[in-house]
Order: C-alpha cells, then structure tokens, then sequence
C-alpha cells in the first residue's frame, strides 16, 4: 500500500507564530508555547499518532474528520468525529493513529486554577479523561463546542488579547461542566442546591484530609444524608464511588510527590495509604503503571527539562 502523501495545513490554521514543532523526552513533552503564553494550539491532520508523553497542561482533542484513538491510564477511547476530550495534567497517554483524518489539539496551563474554590466543585470530573459529546453531555455539548471553535477563531487570527480571550473562553467551559455535574442530579436530589452544597463540603473536606482514613459512613453523616442516599448522590456528582473517588484523589497527590526526591514509602503514607502493597496495587490499577516506573519516567524528564 502507497503511503500517503502528506496533506497542508489549511493557510487559515497555520501557527500565527514561528514553532519549531512538538518534542517528547522520556515520556515527557517539552511544549513550545506560543510566544510568552501558555497556550498552544494545533490544527492537526497527521496520518500517524504521538507517542506516549505527559505534561503539565490541560490537553483537549476535538475530532474534526475520521477517527482518532487515545490511550491514557487503563483507558482507550476512539474519538468520533465532534467528540470532545479533555485530558487533566501529568496524565501519562499516547495518540494512536494510522489513517488521515483532522483534529484540533489544545494544550493550556491553567496552574494556579486548580489552587481554586471553582475548581474544587469539578475536579471529580477531572480526575481522568473527560468526553464531551451528544450522548454524554447533551445538555452543554453545543456550548462547550463554540467555545473551542471561538479559541480557534482567537488563535489563529491573533487578533488583540488573543489569551485573554482563550482564558475567558475556558473558563466558560468549566462553567458548562459544572452545570452538567448538576444536570445529572436533577432527577434524583429532591432538592438540587443542599445536595450540591453538601457534596461540595465533603469535597472540599477530602482535599485537606485526603491522608486520614475516612469511610463511607463517615463521609455520609459529614453530609447529613443517610449512607445509601448518599453513595447514589456521590456517584451523581463526581461519577465516582466514594471509594474509587477518594483513592484516585490520593492517587493523584502520590503522582505530584513522586516527582521529588521523596521515597516511595513515603510518598504512599503521606498520600493517605496505609500500607506500601496497597498503594502500589492502587497505582498499577488506576494508572497501569508501578509507582517506581511512573517515577523514573517523570523524575527523570524533569531532571531533563531543568538542565536545558
């Protein structure tokens, strides 16, 4: 089979600055962000994938034209065309890829966000990949679609307070999927605002004593709700157990530690595990990989990163 000739980049979604490409050291990717911003975006319509990488920007891909297939974690997704992905930072994925087709790819730093209140009530949602689409999220898809194509529009023509406008933009995507998490509990919260609230006190509760060994009961008489109204309206919030919710936030604080020179022993007792096997059979499960693997495949490229 003839290999396929490798099509332009429409004039239109050029990069409105000079870019030297994309780079991967050692699994992680060495982002040249436009300017002195902290946003890239690609109009992207590569016949091959990306090979397995990190970084510490939020990562979106919106299938434009044909299929496109996303590894991240234990989970493989194959986007179809208007599907919208949302990928959290230092999640370790790959695109896999052997046929043409189009999609944009968004990087954007946004670290002092997840420092937020706002941020707090969505990060369940954000915890692992996040799919957007007509089936998923019918009640914000259309909106969060315009708000990226309003990114592009920005972008790419370099109109004045371009980031500015990419930021708002952003922004209002949370929004939407803070919405979401609410549309999914209408049916079920006889009343919608204290269920939410609630929720939000027990997240915010996790967030500062995530290392404590906190159970399902505790956590259902912190919100006043009796433990089986409880577990339904969890999973109707974040899409998680509690249980599951609870280790993946311990699991994502043990990935930011595992990037110091913190022993891995350490690292699963300040993360909230009790014992080291349990830890390392949590890490394996969530992420596929051992949390030595996951170190040296961080660690290392940001060793790498500080010597350039």
């Amino acid at each position: 089979m003839a290999k396929e000739k490798v099509r332009e980049v429409p004039e239109k979604f050029r990069q409105p600055d000079v870019f030297a490409g994309r780079v991967v050291k050692n699994n992680k990717e060495l982002v040249s962000f436009n300017s002195t911003s902290h946003i890239r975006i690609w109009y992207n319509n590569q016949s091959e994938g990306y090979a397995l990488h990190s970084h510490d920007a939020f990562e979106v891909c919106i299938c434009v034209e044909n299929t496109y297939e996303i590894h991240a974690n234990t989970n493989k997704i194959v986007l179809k065309e208007g599907d919208i992905l949302i990928i959290p930072p230092h999640t370790l994925h790959e695109y896999i890829n052997d046929h043409y087709g189009v999609r944009f790819i968004y990087l954007i730093e946004m670290n002092d966000f997840y420092k937020s209140h706002d941020y707090k009530t969505i990060e369940p949602l954000l915890l692992n990949m996040f799919i957007c689409n007509s089936e998923t999220c019918p009640d914000i898809y259309e909106e969060v679609y315009r708000h990226f194509m309003n990114m592009n529009n920005a972008y790419f023509t370099n109109e004045n307070f371009w980031e500015t406008s990419v930021y708002i933009n952003m922004f209002e995507v949370f929004k939407l999927i803070a919405q979401h998490s609410e549309y999914t509990m209408r049916s079920e919260a006889a009343n919608l605002s204290q269920s939410i609230s609630r929720i939000n006190a027990l997240l915010k509760y996790i967030d500062i004593n995530y290392s404590e060994d906190l159970s399902t009961e505790q956590a259902a008489e912190y919100t006043g709700f009796s433990k089986y109204h409880f577990l339904r309206l969890f999973k109707l919030q974040t899409g998680y157990t509690f249980h599951d919710y609870l280790t993946l936030k311990r699991i994502n604080i043990a990935q930011e530690l595992l990037i110091t020179d913190m022993p891995i022993t350490d690292v699963a007792f300040q993360s909230g595990f009790n014992t080291l096997p349990s830890f390392c059979r949590a890490f394996k499960k969530y992420t596929s990989y051992s949390p030595t693997e996951y170190k040296k495949l961080r660690l290392s490229t940001e060793q790498q990163v500080a010597n350039l």
